[in-house]
């Protein structure tokens, strides 16, 4: 199998032609990082705002101390 990718339409929006496509994986990043947070920490859906931050960080980890 042979697979050819050309691009044939450039975008007329910026000087490059360049099209966005490399966001989309970016979504799931802070669920991902939520999530392991609180498998870590064994409270599953501790995490409900992004960022972590240090002090939410600290929060969390005495709130499943308990």
């Amino acid at each position: 199998i042979e697979v050819l990718i050309t691009e044939d339409a450039p975008s007329p929006l910026n000087s490059l032609g360049l099209k966005g496509a490399g966001e989309a994986g970016v979504n799931a990043v802070g669920a991902a990082i939520a999530a392991a947070i609180d498998d870590a920490i064994g409270v599953p859906g501790a995490v409900r705002q992004l960022p972590v931050t240090p002090q939410r960080m600290k929060a969390l980890l005495k709130s499943a101390a308990r």
